[in-house]
Order: C-alpha cells, then sequence, then structure tokens
C-alpha cells in the first residue's frame, strides 16, 4: 500500500483543522496537527524540519497522514519537495470568504493555534487564497461543510485517480 499524505491548504481560520480532525475521527487517515509543533519551537529550531520529521514519525504507524498548512513561502516549497521525494501527495485546497477566515481567527484559543494580528493574519491570508497547486480536492468551507460532505469529498478523493 502506498503511502499518502493529504495537505489541507488555505487561509488561518479557513476551518482546515476542523477538517482533519472530522476526517481522522471518521476514516483511516491520520491527522497530524502541526501548529503544536510551531508553537513548541525553541529559539534557533527549524520549524519545517520538526514538521517533516512528525510526518515522517506519522508515517512510521499510518499509511495515510493528513497535516495543514498555508501553502506559501519558500520554506514550504523546500518542505513540499522533500515530503514530495518521499510519499505521494494529495493536495486539497480549503477556502472560505476572507472576512469569515478573520473573524474564526479572532476567536479561536491562541493556545491551541498561532496567535497573530489582524494585520498579519489578513496578510498571510491574502498570500494563502491565492497559492495554486494541482488540487486534487477542493472543499467550499463558507457555510461551513458539514461533516457529512467532508467525509464524502474525502472518500470521492481516496477512490479517484491521483
Amino acid at each position: 500500500m502506498s503511502r499518502i499524505l493529504y495537505m489541507l491548504i488555505g487561509p488561518k481560520g479557513s476551518g482546515k483543522t476542523h477538517i482533519g480532525t472530522v476526517v481522522d475521527r471518521h476514516t483511516d487517515i491520520h491527522f497530524l496537527r502541526v501548529e503544536p509543533i510551531w508553537l513548541a519551537l525553541v529559539p534557533g529550531e527549524d520549524g519545517w524540519q520538526k514538521v517533516e520529521a512528525a510526518v515522517d514519525d506519522a508515517f512510521l504507524t499510518h499509511d495515510h497522514v493528513m497535516i495543514e498548512s498555508l501553502g506559501a513561502g519558500a520554506g514550504f516549497q523546500d518542505f513540499f519537495r522533500a515530503l514530495a521525494a518521499k510519499y505521494k501527495i494529495k493536495m486539497i485546497r480549503v477556502f472560505a470568504d476572507l472576512d469569515t477566515c478573520l473573524a474564526c481567527v479572532r476567536t479561536r484559543s491562541s493556545a491551541d493555534h498561532i496567535a497573530v494580528s489582524d494585520d498579519k493574519a489578513a496578510e498571510y491570508n491574502r498570500i494563502a487564497a491565492a497559492v495554486t497547486y494541482p488540487w486534487a480536492l477542493e472543499i467550499d468551507n463558507n457555510e461551513p461543510a458539514s461533516d457529512a460532505a467532508i467525509l464524502a469529498a474525502i472518500g470521492r478523493l481516496n477512490t479517484s485517480a491521483p
């Protein structure tokens, strides 16, 4: 069986963590939250290397792993290339109205998410909303998507060609 890494890509507050949690709870895809890894960094540590090591560790016990990211920046590109050399990757775009995303960022716990100012969140979200990849799946999370809709989309993704 091939190891597949699913990357949820989208703005902060678009619902990536919720989607990953639903998928983890109801499928054989393990969701690895990466923000806690970034939050635990000590000065001088490379966050991308730490996340890559955590992904590698997750694949020791799971054939399917899902992570979340904005999908932007030079560090992400190097991270992506390193993982693509080891695993099959399916890119999943998660999108929602940027004002809705910002409202979600304002109300969530900074204990579980990287705290950023409204201005920085808006800047990061504009960048994240503009990235393009060969999307294997797109999830419109404006409503937000129901658990059943999320699971159905992931199910279709797993029965489709690469």
